[in-house]
């Protein structure tokens, strides 16, 4: 009876002592830890272990099962001099085995955002690099042999201070009202006013990162009680403020019904580009195309319906005709002016 109680024991110590170094090394995975933190933790995990899935001699335990698993699986983990371990390869204990078409997958975003200058682009890199070292050595090696496919071309934008005042302004968004001075276009010198807003969320788009915001008063008078998308490096630093005042309701940009006709130029291939939500396309017989979607961005909408020049038409809404409208005679009266310029000159 004694050898059968001590045999159900020893089988339940082995199973712990198994479980013990699966969790060093999943917790070694998330980053680097000291030989307590590795102990608190496996013990605040095992919640079905009570007494604690480590020993009291808690530390020599840690140590064996380190070097059981650099010796039974290969891993390499080193322990510098300050008592922290780190995990470099968990060996034969590789945990991710990719086929090879997400193999590429990763290395198209690894190229992606090895340069980008989206503000998370450092951690998902970071993250990304963790896969990889997850895998395989043969797994690796077909990773970092691999030319991304295809190339992304993307703007590069300056990104001073848009990590701080995103950390800055998270714990705002859609909760309480805030004040700052911005670099504004819309004075002649670009001198920074005073905006006080309701922030909504981050916006990332072709480089640059944006704060949605509801104007609630502004030194430019035409902005107050508009969305607006105000760039995070265009802050002044240091004169972002947090105020008292919860936001006072649950700002939502209007949405607007878009319809526009594309030449038979642009449409005749009949693949033209969904650009906006509920895009529906119509094509007619002589190859032009009437798009209908909607947006909530008339901003954006006249950014990207400008890349069509000649070739689009805006039908409604009535906003956007005269955005449209305005950029298009400034555009003109630029380049008549240049022509003015160049006969004058020519003349002389």
């Amino acid at each position: 009876m004694t050898d059968r109680r001590r045999r159900g024991g020893d089988k339940r110590s082995s199973l712990l002592i198994h479980r013990r170094r699966l969790f060093l090394i999943r917790r070694l995975i998330r980053g680097s830890a000291t030989a307590e933190e590795l102990i608190n933790e496996a013990n605040t995990t095992f919640t079905d272990v009570p007494e604690g899935i480590y020993p009291a001699d808690a530390s020599a335990a840690l140590r064996r099962d380190i070097a059981a698993l650099r010796v039974e699986y290969g891993c390499a983990i080193e322990r510098d001099d300050d008592g922290v371990y780190t995990l470099k390869s968990p060996g034969s204990l590789a945990l991710i085995d990719l086929p090879d078409h997400e193999i590429e997958a990763v290395a198209f975003l690894l190229d992606v955002y090895r340069e980008s200058d989206l503000p998370i682009a450092a951690p998902i890199g970071t993250f990304l690099a963790r896969i990889g070292a997850l895998m395989p050595e043969d797994r690796q090696n077909r990773l970092n042999s691999l030319t991304a496919s295809p190339k992304v071309e993307r703007p590069h934008a300056p990104i001073d201070g848009v990590a701080e005042m995103m950390r800055a302004l998270k714990g705002v968004l859609r909760k309480r009202e805030v004040e700052f001075d911005y670099c504004s276009p819309h004075t002649p010198d670009g001198a920074a006013l005073h905006h006080r807003v309701a922030p909504l969320e981050f916006i990332y788009r072709e480089g640059h990162t944006y704060l949605d915001a509801f104007c609630l008063a502004s030194d430019v008078p035409e902005l107050v009680g508009q969305f607006v998308f105000y760039r995070l490096n265009r802050i002044v630093a240091g004169s972002l403020r947090r105020l008292p005042q919860a936001l006072r309701r649950d700002y939502r940009r209007p949405t607007y019904a878009l319809r526009y006709r594309l030449a038979p130029a642009v449409a005749r291939q009949r693949d033209v580009a969904k650009w906006f939500p509920e895009t529906v396309i119509d094509y007619a017989a002589d190859g032009s195309a009437t798009v209908t979607a909607v947006t909530n961005d008339l901003w954006r909408a006249h950014q990207i319906l400008m890349r069509y020049r000649e070739h689009c038409r805006v039908i409604e809404p009535a906003p956007l005709i005269e955005m449209m409208r305005a950029s298009i005679e400034r555009m003109a009266a630029l380049y008549l002016t240049d022509a003015v310029m160049q006969i004058h000159e020519d003349i002389l």
